[in-house]
């Protein structure tokens, strides 16, 4: 066994992987739920888990409440991927990159009887989950939920394929932006290593999500930061989208991906904040990007009563107001966090 391999399957408590195996073992139909507004990680980390547990003759149905984007149509096996699930129809659900129900939308909000009783497994990195199952596998060092599913699948013995290691890999780079974000670790590299010689090709990832965009997305960006506004001397930067946003620069939704990490790499910028509000004029989502030592997850959490969270640089939250009103009370609270 190399040292790589001895580093990493020994990186999670044993009795956790022992209790989370005592759930897989015996069940043979399994859901894989990835959160609402779905990424690169809770997508590849569903598909990938997917792929490992159908390996050792486990019956798998990934679900989402939402669409996975567009530019995730290269992984393998997202046409499995559902939008809904059967109640009473699974031995074991795997609740995947967060820690609690809520996070998995109108899976939860239509399953909820199903879901409160069922037996889950939860697997995330958040540092704002509490945890949602029965046995919680929650390593906040992780960058990646899809990481930590690494660990998982080697401590506990599992195969991995090329088709796994490809899933995971995407949700691996997609959450460190390419090994760019404070979150990555040696470790991290390590778990790239090891999905490349299961047979991950960067490039197939890379290629969709970064380097090629439609028009129609440029376009987006582009009004959104042109209507961008900054305060504290250029350090709080924040802008909206809205229907008529989509409409003006013929979008969609899913293409204001990253737009908080474009106003944040603005030179000056410590603290970015984007609100969008699609569809309900009175539901508004937050996408807070922060450079130490403000903690976006932190602020998400307060200042939304609870309906947010994420990481320390990268968190959102949601507000049941519209979103003049709440890019108002959220500006407001960020200068007073930033004392300007």
């Amino acid at each position: 066994m190399s040292e790589e391999s001895r580093t990493l399957n020994s990186q999670i408590a044993p009795s956790l992987v022992q209790q989370a195996m005592a759930l897989i073992q015996p069940a043979q139909r399994i859901a894989l739920l990835a959160h609402e507004s779905p990424d690169g990680d809770c997508i590849g980390s569903a598909l990938g888990m997917s792929h490992i547990l159908h390996l050792v003759g486990k019956q798998c149905i990934p679900a989402c409440a939402d669409a996975a984007p567009q530019n995730l149509s290269f992984l393998p096996g997202i046409e499995t991927l559902q939008q809904t699930i059967d109640d009473g129809a699974f031995d074991l659900v795997i609740a995947l990159d967060a820690g609690e129900l809520r996070r998995f939308g109108h899976l939860y909000e239509e399953h909820q009887a199903f879901l409160d009783n069922a037996q889950i497994l939860n697997i995330d990195h958040h540092i704002s989950s509490n945890g949602c199952g029965q046995v919680n596998i929650i390593d906040t060092t992780a960058a990646a939920t899809a990481e930590l599913i690494v660990l998982f699948q080697q401590q506990a013995g599992l195969p991995l394929n090329r088709d796994a290691a490809l899933c995971l890999l995407t949700g691996l780079i997609t959450d460190t932006h390419s090994f760019q974000f404070t979150s990555t670790t040696p470790r991290s590299f390590e778990v790239a290593a090891l999905l490349l010689r299961a047979g991950a090709i960067p490039e197939t990832i890379v290629q969709p999500i970064y380097r090629t965009r439609p028009l129609a997305q440029a376009r987006l960006q582009a009004i959104i930061l042109a209507n961008a506004q900054t305060s504290c001397d250029g350090r709080l930067i924040w802008s909206q989208a809205t229907d008529a946003t989509l409409t003006a620069a013929g979008a969609i939704p899913e293409m204001d991906d990253n737009t908080s990490g474009l106003m944040r790499d603005i030179e000056g910028v410590q603290v970015a904040a984007f609100f969008k509000s699609y569809g309900d004029p009175d539901i508004t989502r937050l996408s807070l990007r922060c450079a130490a030592p403000y903690n976006a997850a932190e602020i998400c959490l307060r200042l939304s009563n609870g309906l947010g969270g994420g990481h320390a640089r990268a968190a959102g939250a949601t507000f049941h107001l519209p979103i003049e009103e709440t890019t108002a009370l959220v500006v407001a609270e960020l200068k007073k966090e930033m004392r300007c």
